[in-house]
């Protein structure tokens, strides 16, 4: 009898090389993005002086920002070493690290694995690593992902700690340099004493790829991932196309390796637009989860109170008054107290931006400046099942 596991594991692909599709690779050269690297060069050059710095990278989902920050570090640690320098680098997702101490912790875990992950205070596990640099005669690089999470919890005290490190910590003067991420601007999440340690001028922010650069992106990965002439043009423009409404990379990616997936799965010798539509029906949700997971609670409750309207209207538009009504109520049903008008203006403009939304103004017979919205993509009901899923994780 045939193990159905081992058969699949070990069967025919055309894909030749599934990790250059894993959103953790880092390929050599970063379509579209060598001049935020040469920016990042000419931030940091300092560093081999022995100069800290610090920088700030912003952008909506899939637009680089975590490939780019890694792609850098790891060029900055291989030219030092060129330079007799001993340069550490250590990324850390504030999103799952959203505390000072599980932030030490995952950075402290880089020097001894066997650190323990309790008993120390935020200012004792600062001296600890002030010790581990003394020994390694090392400069440390933090990048620090969604940092957002972490100032929305905790506030930039450990921001601030890590920049001064050297005059604050270090009898040796040890040094750390900063890379913040975050979809958001977080200038106005840092305290006075923070921002006057991170320079404005340090500051990348990366807009969404257009529909050519996502084009020379999938053709990258089908260089490296796929045997040749497998994934036919058709197909690399259909994926550029349809990520090109939200021009995002991560995207891009997912449908090419779930387009590869459905054409092995029907044993064919070529991934075609076919392929790419099946594959665009199963990733279509899970990027939709992970684009929702980014949303703080009263976004999602914005997102909700629409899609509430708009399923129990029949309608393919809600007004804004009928929404903000809706989300007032949903409120009140999730023992939340409503944010005030603007605030909820500000709401859906900030989810029409995540790309959830649409919104335009009214036509004729419609009073005064209300504005029509609407689902372009998702299902109302089907949104109102996952917002509901997602909501009791979202603090």
């Amino acid at each position: 009898m045939h193990d159905i596991v081992e058969d699949e594991l070990f069967s025919s692909s055309i894909i030749k090389d599934s990790e250059k599709l894993d959103f953790d690779y880092i390929p050599d050269e970063l379509p579209h993005r060598e001049d935020k690297l040469r920016i990042l060069a000419r931030i940091f050059k300092p560093i081999l002086s022995n100069v800290p710095q610090n920088a700030v990278i912003t952008g909506s989902v899939g637009t680089g920002k975590t490939v780019l920050a890694k792609r850098f570090c790891l060029s900055l640690v291989k030219t030092a070493r060129k330079q007799g320098i001993i340069l550490d680098y250590i990324h850390i997702n504030c999103r799952r690290r959203s505390t000072d101490s599980m932030v030490l912790l995952g950075i402290l875990n880089h020097f001894d694995q066997g650190f323990p992950d309790r008993g120390f205070s935020v200012q004792e596990m600062l001296q600890v690593l002030d010790r581990q640099l003394t020994r390694r005669k090392s400069h440390l690089i933090v990048v620090l992902d969604e940092v957002d999470a972490l100032l929305h919890r905790s506030g930039s005290d450990l921001i601030y700690n890590l920049t001064r490190f050297s005059d604050e910590y270090s009898k040796k003067k040890n040094l750390i340099s900063l890379i913040l991420i975050s979809q958001k601007n977080i200038f106005p999440m840092l305290d006075v004493s923070s921002l006057s340690t991170i320079k404005r001028s340090n500051h990348i922010h990366l807009d969404k790829y257009s529909r050519d650069e996502l084009y020379d992106i999938i053709k990258q990965r089908v260089e490296l991932a796929f045997h040749r002439g497998v994934v036919n043009e058709d197909s690399i423009n259909l994926i550029a196309d349809i990520a090109s409404e939200w021009g995002d990379a991560r995207f891009a990616i997912e449908l090419l390796w779930k387009a590869g997936l459905a054409a092995d799965q029907q044993h064919s010798l070529e991934v075609t637009p076919e392929h790419v539509r099946a594959a665009k029906a199963e990733t279509y949700s899970i990027v939709t989860e992970s684009k929702l997971r980014n949303l703080n609670k009263h976004q999602l409750l914005t997102l909700e109170a629409v899609a509430k309207r708009l399923y129990l209207d029949g309608t393919a538009y809600t007004n804004t008054g009928d929404a903000e009504r809706m989300y007032m109520l949903i409120c009140e049903e999730h023992d939340e107290k409503p944010r005030a008008h603007t605030m909820f203006w500000n709401y859906l403009k900030e989810i029409e931006n995540a790309g959830f939304i649409t919104l335009k103004k009214s036509g004729k017979g419609q009073l005064g400046t209300t504005q029509l919205i609407s689902l372009p993509d998702i299902p109302a009901e089907i949104l109102c099942e996952k917002i509901e899923e997602i909501l009791p994780d979202i603090n």
